[in-house]
């Protein structure tokens, strides 16, 4: 599992790393002194499956304005948040959209982070093994459904876009579905848009994380909106 640590107390850092190479299913760990130093590793396309984030910074951001921002590039990525004052920073903690693993209290509980490391790496397995079977030029192909932005239907193909590849298969858009996860939402007639991906929805189309822009139909703008308010809840 690749880790990150995210704290601007030195201290902090040796100890929660000291912890953490006791442990088996931390096989990569990154520290960060900065969440800048994280952002720019991000941006310069270094993954993790799981995010250590100290919620107290000294500068107007805090550690959940970060985690917030690495959700927009990263939505699988789990976030742990760590901090000394709990009371504090409970509630705020719900408040943006992050792929929220758990909370760690200052000082670090081995036993409680024992518990984390487990459910982080149940959750990602749980992931891995969700995977979309497609045939396209006669080889069987088997797609992340994680990793799936949206499915565009034209005529009897489907186009399935991810990141960094597109697949063409011929099966009916409503077929598809039934083999998909609740993040997909069918915002117009001929796309199925994954949920995770979406920045933000104007009148006439959803805006994706990465830029791209796919149509929305008069008629389900309402229930896409709805269906995202509901699945970014239940996220949360």
């Amino acid at each position: 599992m690749r880790v990150a640590i995210c704290d601007d107390e030195t201290n902090a850092l040796d100890l929660l790393q000291s912890r953490l190479e006791q442990n088996e299913r931390a096989n990569q760990i990154k520290r960060f002194l900065s969440g800048k130093q994280l952002r720019d590793a991000i941006a310069e396309g270094e993954r993790f499956d799981l995010i250590f984030m100290d919620i107290e910074w000294n500068g107007p951001q805090n550690g959940i304005d970060f985690a917030s921002e690495v959700n927009e590039t990263c939505p699988n990525t789990q976030i742990i948040f760590v901090t000394g004052h709990p009371d504090r920073f409970f509630q705020q903690i719900f408040l943006k959209p992050v792929h929220l693993c758990g909370y760690l209290d200052k000082p670090i509980d081995p036993d409680v982070l024992e518990k984390l490391l487990q459910k982080a790496l149940e959750a990602i397995h749980a992931r891995e093994a969700q995977q979309l079977l497609i045939q396209q030029n006669g080889t069987i192909h088997s797609v992340l459904i994680s990793k799936i932005q949206y499915l565009e239907s034209r005529g009897h193909q489907v186009t399935i876009h991810t990141a960094d590849e597109k697949f063409i298969c011929y099966e009916r858009l409503e077929k598809l579905m039934e083999q998909l996860s609740l993040s997909f939402f069918q915002c117009h007639k001929s796309y199925l848009v994954n949920m995770d991906f979406i920045r933000r929805i104007e009148k006439s189309s959803v805006l994706l994380k990465n830029g791209g822009e796919i149509p929305i139909s008069k008629a389900r703008y309402a229930d896409t909106r709805t269906a995202l308010f509901r699945y970014m809840g239940e996220t949360l």
